[in-house]
């Protein structure tokens, strides 16, 4: 068959609408499926993203990605995706119907992409008349796959559907158009995925194994030859631009992470000895995907002689065998490259420990080559005993039924993974079930309940949650919130109280806190909470907007300058250091920076090595962005207390305002 007849096939269209017809079926009802987990932080909560203009503030700035600081890494391709939809929606706030439309969209040019680059694999490794075929059978168990639902459904999880569609349509731009080569065309594809989400980084492995295996004919045991080494030197020559950019990149990356980034916060160690067992997870969940969960609760194994650790060295050891025998055959090597597609792609998050052990959205980039594999496998099985098993028309027609069988199940999968996702009730019960150890999983339900007005049932799983995870922040902030809904002030305020003991860097606290504290007419302290929120996270949505009401509702106002007439006349009467820090902050709370530094420097007369002092000088140096006096102010306090996390926090954001600002 000539490279385009396939194009005039009537059976063709009808397989391609066949798979079209199944991956619309499956997320037809996704698109009003809500923000879920970390949504809240990169888009439902970040003020940048409301306004398309700062997309170029987004490549200078790592801050601008989430309203969390431990969270915020260097990801602009991602800020950008999310602030074009959030321009779309047209209503200058997030909108989830638009971001998934464009997810889906994305999905189905990755489809696209996909079979191309399926096609090339095996006309390279056998022209075949059932290569068309093969390549879109790849792409449609890949579309419909109902392990990837999970990555559909999460919208910041677009991070892996959009990279892996840039990663792949660089290598589809070297594939099909070799003289463009020599302008390096396919790096900026290439570019665009890495700045979207790191791992895309692998492409350069992988289009090193294309090239070796494919365009230079060649075996993985060839390495070990002088022929062998020629060509590895030769490939080698022909990534070298793209390795220098990956190098650029990630120098780039690792220079534009703020200080606040907090990784994984696991041992490198026991994180590495437990992804063997993953990646068998990962492949079961491909073959067998009836146990996804949004969360998982797998924990670290610490012992190297642990039996899972076997498990996943020995699977792994067959796998990498199987690509090394796979690959000594030419019209075997799309099996080899498919087997180590997936190990590489894995390669990043295998290594590199993150938050949680595993998550089932991760393989979608590796899932890829899992897809290659088993679709070339199929095809060749069926070549070598098409004469003896599949001479017949009815074995024909009973493979083709059951490839069809499985599209079919897995679209019906897709739709359920879609109505799991329908609502935070309906995910987090999921996780509860899937996942009973997930501490995070038990409160996120929690809160589901709480949304709905069920709060007994909400302390209940609040309390669960804090039996599995009892030094998770979270979870005490959200019992300081059911416990001020249902009027229980004392047990609020000692869990707010502890959640910022834990952890006082998360804005969230701050700001729960302070509509709490709010709701108890405490205005003063509402916004010391906001402030200290906002400290960490200035573009907050809520933070904001929670201080801006207390800042102008004459209600707080009037209470404000009546507490402020109060705290005057004490420090004119009781003259302490403690009183007029006290009035310092009062000063901070209405804006007034100026008298806010005076009264500090008054207490520190009195009391020579306030830290707390320093601390307001600080925060209101910052609040009038008078950079270089807020961080000798910062840096003063930190010689007195080298342990205070609040001043640390606050000359953090001293040091981001003067880099920002290049003074």
């Amino acid at each position: 068959m000539k490279s385009t007849t396939y194009f005039k096939s009537p059976a063709f269209w009808a397989l391609a609408v066949f798979v079209l017809i199944l991956t619309v079926f499956g997320y037809k009802n996704h698109f009003n499926n809500p923000f879920h987990f970390d949504d809240a932080h990169t888009i439902v909560s970040n003020q940048y993203i409301r306004d398309i203009k700062n997309i170029p503030l987004f490549f200078k700035d790592a801050t601008t990605v989430s309203t969390l600081p431990a969270n915020q890494t260097y990801r602009p391709g991602i800020t950008t995706l999310n602030a074009i939809d959030c321009w779309l929606s047209g209503k200058g706030e997030p909108v989830p119907f638009y971001y998934h439309r464009s997810i889906f969209l994305s999905f189905l040019l990755l489809g696209v992409v996909l079979f191309f680059f399926a096609k090339k694999l095996f006309d390279l490794a056998r022209p075949d008349a059932l290569n068309p075929y093969a390549a879109l059978l790849v792409s449609g168990l890949f579309l419909v796959h109902t392990a990837n639902a999970e990555t559909i459904n999460y919208i910041i999880a677009r991070s892996d559907s959009f990279s892996t569609l840039m990663l792949l349509l660089a290598m589809v731009v070297f594939m099909y158009w070799p003289k463009l080569r020599k302008f390096q065309v396919y790096l900026i594809p290439a570019v665009v995925g890495i700045m979207v989400k790191e791992p895309a980084v692998m492409i350069a492995p992988l289009l090193f194994l294309f090239i070796y295996l494919f365009e230079k004919d060649s075996s993985l045991a060839d390495f070990f030859y002088a022929k062998g080494v020629k060509k590895f030197g030769e490939t080698l020559l022909i990534v070298t631009p793209l390795l220098l950019v990956i190098v650029f990149l990630l120098w780039l990356i690792k220079a534009m992470i703020p200080p606040s980034f907090t990784p994984g916060n696991t041992s490198q160690w026991h994180y590495i000895l437990t992804q063997p067992f993953v990646i068998v997870h990962y492949v079961n969940n491909f073959f067998l995907p009836f146990n996804l969960s949004a969360d998982t609760d797998w924990k670290l194994i610490t012992n190297p002689f642990d039996d899972r650790v076997i498990i996943g060295v020995l699977f792994i050891i067959g796998l990498i065998s199987l690509a090394w025998v796979s690959a000594n055959k030419r019209e075997w090597r799309p099996v080899a490259f498919g087997i180590l597609w997936f190990l590489l792609a894995l390669l990043p998050t295998s290594v590199v420990p993150l938050s949680e052990v595993l998550n089932d959205h991760r393989p979608f980039f590796p899932y890829i080559g899992l897809c290659v594999a088993v679709v070339w496998n199929i095809v060749l099985l069926y070549r070598k005993y098409e004469a003896k098993w599949f001479s017949a028309s009815v074995a024909k027609y009973a493979l083709v039924v059951l490839l069809m069988g499985i599209l079919v199940a897995h679209s019906f999968g897709v739709r359920q993974r879609t109505q799991v996702w329908s609502s935070g009730e309906t995910l987090w019960y999921d996780v509860t079930i899937k996942s009973p150890g997930n501490g995070r999983g038990l409160m996120n339900y929690g809160n589901a309940l709480m949304a709905k007005g069920d709060y007994p049932g909400a302390i209940d799983y609040f309390n669960k949650a804090k039996e599995q995870w009892p030094y998770y922040s979270y979870i005490y902030t959200n019992l300081g919130v059911v416990y001020g809904a249902t009027n229980k002030v004392a047990e609020a305020e000692t869990n707010f109280k502890y959640s910022l003991q834990l952890n006082s860097t998360n804005p969230e606290t701050f700001y729960f806190y302070g509509l709490f504290l709010r709701q108890q007419k405490r205005y003063d302290e509402a916004k010391i909470q906001a402030q200290k929120g906002l400290a960490l996270s200035p573009e907050h949505v809520g933070l904001n907007s929670f201080l801006n009401d207390l800042n102008s509702n004459p209600l707080y106002v009037a209470a404000g300058n009546e507490r402020l007439k109060l705290i005057e006349q004490k420090a004119q009467n009781e003259p302490t250091p403690e009183n007029y820090l006290n009035l310092s902050l009062e000063y901070y709370n209405l804006q007034r920076y100026e008298d806010c530094i005076k009264a500090s420097y008054k207490a520190i007369e009195l009391k020579p090595g306030y830290e707390l002092a320093y601390n307001n000088i600080c925060s209101a140096y910052n609040a009038m962005q008078k950079w270089d006096e807020a961080i000798a102010a910062g840096e003063q306090g930190l010689k007195l207390n080298p342990n205070y996390q609040l001043l640390k926090n606050n000359l953090a954001v001293s040091k981001a305002g003067k880099a920002k600002s290049g003074k």
